[in-house]
């Protein structure tokens, strides 16, 4: 059983923060933000225990021994001296008011939609999708990886450390599976709102969680709300990490369905709007979407990738297979295989092509209000 250094109560209390994260997953969420911050310590007292891990969905303090071995990774003059952006109480954002100049070189994809040399943000092959899902597991990720074994589709995820430690035996199942495994942070806040050594800790410790549980290290990670700038790019530069964002106007915006700002159907309609553009891009594309709620589950197996697999020559493939990456970890290649060329319907095998009402189909919970969501979710993580 894997132990996680906080109080009973303050794990179910999490958990409920922890499943309103995707609400959060670009504008953020005053509610969680709110919630979290009443809830996580704020006063460092002891070291985390050896074999433990830090409070669930709390940024880890950096006066832990663990962390301050860790900080020795970076050479901090060499980091861009930037400072943390705030996080606005009423709206969430990073962003500096309107009419604020970012300096150009601070290369803030959130705010500037500036992207760096090295960014990952599209595959490059033309009609290519580099198939992800982030936040992770969840209990609902297993109708998720259920779906895509069933087509041998393979993807890239992105796994909160918190998740990870919550649900440790359905990352086991998702490295088995040979999905892509990578790095969302420890507590999934915006990156840029934190100081350098917090930096640190947000990628080390879910790393190490990752590792603890399936023995292999990820090179690849995304920020949450795709908040990077240079000062914490470059830090996961030196700590070794590949920053990998999505296509920009390529976010499903599956994330707004359970606080019902988006339907089913209004994802649907944006992907399909997506497909008619696909076959004249210069490069491939990458897709945000998420597996914590099931309504973003839902829509992902009942719609968007039934009329994906419809659409003739899409190669739908991890983030490290478009880019022909076969060792996405620090140890090698893991249970990833690289394939060769793939097209519609297969990750790896043989297209598997769905009936006209598998494809169309939308699940009408979609709807499902958000508080039974992070019910549902918080019950689950406190009975497992």
């Amino acid at each position: 059983m894997v132990k996680i250094s906080t109080s009973f109560a303050a794990v179910a209390a999490l958990s409920l923060s922890a499943s309103l994260s995707l609400v959060s997953a670009h504008g953020h969420n005053s509610l969680l933000e709110k919630r979290a911050a009443a809830i996580c310590k704020t006063v460092y007292t002891t070291p985390v225990a050896a074999g433990q891990y830090p409070d669930i969905d709390c940024v880890p303090f950096i006066q832990d021994p663990q962390v301050q071995t860790w900080l020795k990774l970076v050479d901090f003059t060499k980091t861009p001296t930037f400072k943390p952006s705030v996080v606005d109480a009423t709206t969430g954002s990073t962003c500096p008011p309107a009419g604020t100049v970012i300096p150009a070189d601070q290369c803030w994809w959130t705010c500037q939609k500036c992207e760096a040399k090295d960014d990952i943000t599209a595959c490059p092959t033309p009609g290519t999708w580099g198939l992800t899902y982030d936040d992770g597991p969840s209990p609902d990720s297993t109708r998720l990886y259920d779906y895509l074994q069933q087509h041998n589709q393979k993807a890239t995820l992105f796994i909160v450390g918190s998740r990870a430690v919550s649900y440790p035996n359905l990352l086991k199942r998702a490295y088995s599976d040979g999905h892509h495994i990578a790095i969302h942070t420890w507590s999934h806040h915006a990156m840029t709102s934190l100081t350098n050594e917090q930096v640190v800790a947000e990628l080390k410790w879910t790393e190490k969680a990752i590792f603890d549980t399936i023995g292999v290290t990820p090179i690849y990670w995304r920020p949450p709300f795709g908040d990077i700038d240079a000062r914490v790019r470059n830090i996961a530069t030196q700590l070794g990490y590949k920053t990998s964002i999505w296509t920009q106007n390529f976010d499903t915006n599956d994330w707004n369905i359970p606080g019902g700002t988006a339907t089913p159907q209004s994802v649907t309609d944006t992907f399909k709007s997506w497909l008619v553009n696909i076959p004249s891009m210069k490069t491939g594309f990458i897709v945000l979407e998420h597996d914590l709620f099931p309504q973003e589950v839902d829509v992902a197996i009942t719609s968007i990738l039934p009329l994906a697999y419809q659409q003739k020559g899409l190669n739908i493939v991890p983030i490290a297979q478009c880019l022909s990456d076969a060792k996405p970890y620090k140890e090698g290649a893991g249970t990833f295989k690289l394939q060769g060329n793939t097209t519609s319907g297969s990750g790896s095998g043989p297209t598997v092509k769905p009936s006209a009402g598998q494809a169309l189909s939308i699940i009408s919970g979609g709807q499902v209000a958000l508080t039974a969501g992070a019910t549902f979710l918080m019950a689950a993580l406190v009975g497992a």
